[in-house]
């Protein structure tokens, strides 16, 4: 087994989990899945907390009677997450949970009373242990690598396939761990751990790593910095100039309906386009032979000039085909946003002029 932990291991794993938990909480605590994970982070940042108090954990000092019980109370969340990911009734996820969290701060104190964590190891209080601990981790391990296994074959893209594998890796080393730890208590007599090891260490922090994951997806979705910011934040000077020209295909959902990011962009996309449709009804006749995204972007410039100007709509231009246009709707934001990126150079002064 490997020795303790170093401090210089310990303190930035900690700074890193404590990080963590707290943007976790602030950012992604939507679903029962996301609370339970949260938990689970909160009493292992007190456990790391206690660890870094007393790098031994005296067995009758405070940090470790700290540890007993808030270990017990993540390793519950984490059962808990463990039993929801594997398939279980979400509507029953915090009735079960209470259940979980009493049973193991039950076994906790059980264990605490009488002579103390420092008492000789006795086959009740061993069997105790175990039950607290090494089950309910091995549990979960068998839930989880179940649920991955079964994921797995029905994911799509590679990121969510190294996801699971990680998570895979993750749980079959919860089971390792657990019968390994459940062997040493039974054979030596060992009931309580005194050292966080620089395995448990790496662990740990590999567990926090992915956690960290959706965390940064989150923040990457508010602060507008994400592959979707981007993209509204280009899309949004062509659809601010085709929407003020064309005032009547701007929808206006209930309020507060329109809130998140994706929808926002799918809701500039059907609108810019339906605009598009309608001013190719004022488009001027191409006799150029100009090709290109820049000259379409031109043209369309000239038919918002030229619907502001009162020109008659024709009904010939508007039946022409439009090459740029795509066939669903991700071929169709690209186009958008190709076009987008030309449309500065493209729109005249007076609709500069008339920006909202």
């Amino acid at each position: 087994m490997s020795g303790a932990a170093p401090m210089w291991l310990m303190v930035p794993v900690f700074v890193l989990q404590a990080l963590v938990t707290l943007g976790r909480w602030l950012l992604v605590n939507d679903t029962h899945a996301d609370e339970l994970i949260n938990r689970a982070l909160s009493f292992s940042a007190v456990c790391v907390f206690s660890a870094l108090w007393d790098t031994d954990l005296g067995a009758d000092g405070y940090p470790s009677k700290v540890f007993l019980v808030c270990g017990a109370l993540a390793l519950a969340s984490v059962y808990g997450l463990a039993e929801l990911f594997d398939g279980a009734d979400s509507a029953a996820v915090r009735r079960r949970q209470w259940a979980y969290d009493l049973l193991a701060v039950s076994g906790a104190v059980s264990l605490l009373l009488g002579d103390g964590l420092a008492a000789p190891a006795t086959w009740w209080r061993t069997t105790l242990w175990v039950a607290i601990f090494q089950l309910p981790m091995a549990a979960a391990g068998v839930r989880t690598v179940r649920a991955c296994l079964r994921e797995m074959p029905r994911t799509r893209s590679r990121l969510e396939r190294i996801a699971y594998s990680a998570l895979l890796v993750t749980a079959a080393y919860w089971c390792g761990a657990a019968f390994f730890a459940a062997a040493t208590s039974v054979f030596d007599g060992v009931t309580y751990p005194t050292r966080w090891t620089v395995t448990s260490c790496l662990v740990y922090l590999f567990v926090t790593t992915l956690t960290a994951i959706p965390m940064v997806r989150a923040f990457g979705a508010r602060s507008g910095l994400d592959r979707t910011g981007r993209e509204l934040r280009t899309l949004h000077p062509l659809w601010r100039d085709l929407t003020a020209a064309v005032p009547e295909v701007v929808l206006h959902p209930a309020a507060g309906r329109i809130t998140e990011p994706d929808s926002r962009l799918y809701r500039m996309v059907v609108e810019t386009r339906d605009a598009l449709q309608h001013l190719r009804m004022y488009m001027p006749r191409d006799d150029s032979g100009e090709l290109g995204i820049a000259a379409y972007a031109r043209r369309i410039a000239q038919a918002v000039d030229a619907k502001a100007a009162g020109a008659a709509p024709s009904a010939e231009r508007a039946a022409r085909e439009n090459p740029y246009a795509g066939q669903d709707l991700d071929a169709e934001l690209g186009h958008l946003l190709e076009l987008a990126r030309a449309w500065p150079g493209a729109v005249s002064e007076p609709v500069r002029a008339n920006r909202r």
